[in-house]
């Protein structure tokens, strides 16, 4: 991020504000080979403690249910039978029982044992609905078949899950675990059919059936939890409507609509918008259309009977701020739900009506509130009743369009019948429906504000700190430019998922450019463009595809099918053909049909390459159904007799979802909103774009990182370089700098004499525009430089702070380890203690010894909790050295679960030393309403009793002095040379004196993993030296913390968001230290 500041004339005069932010998408540093977030490995512990925390709601519940009809409560393990819940279950199914008491003590051993083992059941389905009854489960049938197979004796029809499994309940068989007879996962449909079969044979009401369903399968459901939180319409007259969800009918029929409105048909040279009847043809045909892939522009040209070229407004923005695709819009829904894998699911919805369609995604989302007494709710819990296991697993792979409207439904309906009817856009529909002026915009949200994606959500925040900060010390910006990169917005794992997918690809090309070369006798590097036309002549067979002639890669020309009208060309794959030299002269610069149309040339129609197309050979590493796609887009290019449209700006921006909703956020909150296509005030652009930039305007060359001039990832400050580059884009020079990359390519393709390089504009204006940036780019370079070397562009990361960012212990559970209290127990196994009062029973003990521990003595007692244990009793310990925790009668390791570290100050026999205290989360737990960084830790927790003896010591004595505290990503300003190492030597040897540190982790009891904080391991090279290897990547520099800290010029650095120092703070924020 940088502001600029810049003088009248638009010229950079001062670099106000640069830094490089590097988040980690919210991955757990102990996950990075899985870039499993923190979110995600401290799910499973907490989704664990919340299932048995309703678990246990959820039976008290019951309880006082069985209370309040008189029945009573009795233990299971007052019966000596284990097996007598089965037995009762089974009884009751089987003969009415008349005695009253007898009754009601069963029921209630019945009830309360099925709802401790009551299955599963789709959280689609609502309790109410198991009064339904469906047929056995296939889990069931299996367990009843094991029953049958296990015992020898027959099973009647019908027989319920209590009948069933008391034939085997003789003690001889195991019933639970993997080789148990209930090994199936049973569903609760099953034990709501044998609720039926007991209360209809002891002739209970079916009242009292009903509460119960109710109370035994009661369930939380996080579904319609987050419908409280839904926005409102802006609209006047509809602000109490909440906004329509994306997936709703009224909006994917209102998105189409919209676009339809911008669209434009090219007549004698003069564009004109869509008469009704076009409108109404357009929207039937995108609102049925099967699957987006099966969408075209094309399809809805020859749908107008207009050649494509004629179809314009395909790229424009919407009134909404949203730019189409290279496909038009359908009806995501519909073709959604009409392609499911569950086909009873599709023909479902084909079958219903709005109402019930509605309802149908009300149930398959997690933020609408499903409407109980609606009959439309009532049909679809049928339907989801009728569905197999199997089934209702397909359920969560239906994956519908995320996210909300602006505009309520109420709202979205209005406007689009406006719109289809009158013919006018969205701007024109919201001044005749509504009364609002022509520029009315919805208010965006607040830059910061989350949308549910950890990973953009990270972002925002960053951007939205950072532009408060600017704000308030240089006041509002006049202008906004965001540079948008793939994996901006992306997850860790999504990112790395995109890394993986290139490095496939690349070793594709690798073994395409070995083909290359065998087949050209070549030994020297191989460019894309030999590239693209290796795979064209493969492809076409070795024929030329406009005559058939056969061509090799040494006579065959690349070719555009369709030209672009203006500068530079179409350069996709779709668009490219391999031709021969004859045929590429002749035809020239015009669309391949009109050129058909007129030549002689044996061999040369549309329909004749129509044919040779059919015979194609597919690429390696593309599917079936993607080259049919591709083929049918080769197809209609060769049909087509106009130009593609000419490039203009709004081809160079960002299409990217995220990036424009930032977009829009920054406009809304700075009024910047734009005045017309060419006047954003807000504008985004993609990354190849800014690199083109640096490259074109020579800077890329002049500036000096660390590692050297140009480019280079090596030095983490070059994205706040690229933002001060991207600072100073404006439309008409993004635009050149497009063209230019693409007459580039064009010109590698055909073989012509490179000439893009002396390209600067397609006109007068443009050529201006590009000649003024040049020399303010020049402007930029000594200020860049001048901040660099002044050590004033920081690298910063966000500090977490809070309690719980990950999870607590391992998931691994293991045993505890028995002793009696009254053997010999070494100082380290007491300090292995189950439980703090364990702990300080024993170290309170006359006899202990904190070197040696505690000796034997078969007199020994302790009390721990009020409970008298004597010499012979046992007590339990963790198993390992580690540091754990109690879990469930086991223990989990706590790991690297540190919240933060304290640095002390120690007496060490004539001198002092600097110790470390890790503090693990575990032990601030009691305390996460108080300053978790300056709370009290007693002896006995895990933290001080795996602490360095020294500071153990010091203490207990009262004779260690607190310093500070650190995190995981604090930034440490180190004197290197004071530590001198063979590893460091050769670091700064490569890129002189590193200083800046941050800290990575807490590597043991003693030392600190660092790493430089200004230098990243993606920028060295295979030849990079291992010294330095290993202090970027693995395992870091491992610092000993009394060596870093006796030196007093080491200092902690603590940063706002501007990346300023600070040194002191009215709020409580985190501020530097240091021993000086």
């Amino acid at each position: 991020m940088a502001a600029v500041e810049l003088d009248d004339n638009g010229y950079p005069i001062e670099i106000l504000n640069a830094v490089s932010h590097i988040h980690d998408s919210g991955v757990d540093p102990n996950h990075q080979k899985r870039a499993e977030t923190r979110l995600a490995v401290s799910g499973v512990a907490r989704r664990t403690r919340r299932m048995f925390r309703r678990r246990r709601a959820r039976l008290q519940k019951l309880d006082k249910f069985i209370a309040r009809q008189g029945w009573p409560l009795n233990s299971f393990e007052e019966f000596p039978n284990p097996q007598y819940p089965w037995l009762v279950r089974a009884e009751l199914a089987s003969k009415k029982i008349t005695d009253e008491a007898e009754l009601a003590e069963k029921l209630s051993v019945a009830l309360r044992h099925i709802a401790r083992h009551r299955g599963w059941r789709n959280p689609y389905i609502k309790a109410e609905s198991l009064t339904q009854l469906v047929g056995d489960s296939d889990a069931f049938v299996a367990v009843r078949e094991s029953v049958k197979e296990a015992t020898g004796l027959p099973i009647p029809e019908g027989a319920t899950v209590g009948q069933v499994i008391a034939l085997a309940s003789n003690g001889k068989h195991r019933l639970r675990g993997e080789s148990g007879l209930i090994s199936a996962r049973l569903q609760q449909t099953d034990h709501a059919r044998e609720l039926k079969v007991i209360f209809e044979t002891q002739g209970l009401s079916d009242e009292l059936f009903r509460e119960v369903i109710k109370v035994v399968f009661d369930a939380e459901s996080p579904k319609g939890s987050a419908a409280g939180k839904v926005g409102h319409d802006a609209l006047p007259g509809q602000t109490k409507l909440p906004r329509a969800a994306k997936a709703s009918d009224a909006f994917q029929r209102y998105r189409i609509v919209s676009v339809i409105g911008n669209l434009r048909l090219l007549e004698a040279g003069k564009r004109r918008p869509l008469a009704t009847e076009e409108r109404t043809k357009v929207f039937e045909y995108l609102v049925s259309v099967p699957s987006k892939d099966k969408a075209s522009w094309d399809e809805v040209a020859e749908l107008l009977g207009v050649d494509r070229g004629e179809l314009q407004g395909t790229a424009a923005v919407t009134d909404d701020g949203e730019r189409v695709s290279a496909r038009p819009p359908i009806h995501e829904t519909n073709a959604t739900m009409r392609s499911v894998k569950l086909k009873s699911l599709a023909k479902f919805w084909k079958e219903s009506d709005e109402g019930v369609r509605a309802a149908i995604l009300r149930a398959l989302s997690n933020s609408e509130a499903v409407d109980s007494t609606s009959d439309y709710d009532a049909q679809v819990d049928e339907f989801l009743m009728t569905l197999s296991d199997e089934d209702q697993a397909l359920l969560d792979t239906v994956h519908l369009p995320a996210g909300r409207a602006a505009y309520s439904e109420d709202s979205l309906r209005r406007l689009t019948k406006v719109m289809l009817e009158q013919g006018v856009d969205l701007s024109e529909a919201r001044e005749i429906e509504f009364g609002v002026p022509g520029d009315w915009k919805p208010p965006a949200p607040r830059v910061g504000e989350p949308v549910g994606n950890p990973a953009v959500d990270r972002v925002l925040k960053t951007v939205a700190r950072w532009l408060d900060g600017v704000t308030a010390r240089w006041g509002e910006p006049e202008r906004v430019t965001i540079e948008h990169v793939r994996d901006a917005f992306t997850s860790k794992s999504k990112s790395m998922e995109i890394d993986r997918n290139i490095n496939r690809r690349a070793q594709r090309n690798e073994s395409l450019r070995e083909d290359i070369r065998a087949a050209r006798g070549l030994d020297g590097p191989v460019s894309r463009a030999d590239m693209w036309r290796f795979q064209s002549v493969t492809r076409q067979n070795g024929q030329c595809a406009y005559c058939g002639t056969g061509i090799t890669m040494a006579n065959s020309e690349m070719d555009h099918i369709v030209p672009r009208a203006g500068q530079g060309s179409t350069n996709t794959r779709d668009n490219l053909l391999a031709v021969c030299h004859a045929c590429n002269s002749e035809k020239g610069k015009i669309p391949f049909a009109v050129w058909a149309e007129k030549t002689s040339r044996p061999g040369v129609s549309v329909e004749e390459a129509k044919m040779r197309l059919k015979f194609w050979e597919r690429d390696l590493g593309m599917s079936a159904k993607d080259f049919g796609s591709f083929k049918l887009s080769v197809m209609r290019r060769l049909q087509r007799a106009t130009f593609d449209e000419e490039m203009d700006a709004r081809s160079i921006e960002s299409v990217a979802w995220m990036a424009n909703e930032l977009r829009a956020r920054i406009a809304h909150k700075y009024a910047l909103q734009a005045e017309g296509d060419s006047a954003h005030k807000v504008q985004v652009f993609a990354g190849a774009v800014t690199a083109e930039a640096r490259k074109a305007s020579g800077i890329e060359k002049q500036l000096e990182f660390i590692g050297g001039t140009g480019k280079t990832r090596l030095d983490r400050r070059h994205h706040a370089v690229d933002a001060a580059v991207v600072s100073l884009m404006s439309s008409f020079v993004a635009q050149t700098l497009g063209e230019r990359m693409n007459i580039r390519f064009a010109q590698q393709l055909s073989g012509e004499e490179p000439t893009w390089k002396q390209y600067q504009g397609a006109d007068y204006a443009h050529q201006e525009q590009w000649r003024l940036w040049i020399q303010k780019m020049q402007e930029l370079v000594p200020l860049l430089q001048e901040v660099l070397d002044a050590d004033q562009v920081p690298v910063t990361r966000n500090l977490r702070l809070r309690l719980g960012n990950s999870r607590v212990h391992e998931d691994s559970i293991r045993p505890l380890v028995k002793y009696r209290v009254g053997e010999e127990l070494s100082s380290e196994m007491i300090d292995r203690a189950s439980s703090e009062a364990l702990w300080c029973a024993l170290t309170r003990d006359p006899d202990y010894d904190f070197k040696k521990g505690l000796p034997a003595n078969p007199e020994r007692t302790i009390r721990v909790n009020g409970t008298i244990f004597g010499p012979e009793d046992e007590v339990s310990f963790f198993p390992v050295n580690a540091a754990c925790v109690a879990v469930r009668g086991g223990c989990a390791e706590l790991g690297s679960s540190f919240h933060h570290a304290r640095i002390y100050r120690v007496p060490s026999g004539k001198k002092v030393a600097y110790v470390m205290l890790r503090v693990y989360a575990l032990d601030l737990q009691r305390h996460r309403d108080k300053d978790l960084f300056n709370v009290e830790l007693p002896p006995q927790t895990m933290s001080v009793r795996k602490a360095d003896p020294k500071l153990r010591k010091a203490l207990a004595e009262g004779t260690a002095e607190y310093l500070g505290w650190i995190v995981v990503d604090d930034e440490l300003l180190v004197d290197t040379s004071k530590h001198g190492s063979a590893d460091m030597s050769v670091l700064t040897e490569e890129y002189g004196k590193v200083s800046r540190w941050t800290i990575e982790g807490f590597f043991d009891s003693g030392r600190l993993r660092l790493r430089p904080a200004q230098l990243s391991s993606e920028g060295l090279s295979e030849n990079s030296p291992n010294s330095i290897w290993k202090l970027l990547d693995r395992p870091g520099w491992l610092a000993s913390v009394n060596k870093l800290f006796e030196n007093s010029d080491t200092r902690l650095i603590r940063r706002d968001s501007l990346g300023n120092e600070r040194v002191e703070t009215l709020s409580g924020l985190p501020v530097s230290w240091s021993l000086e």
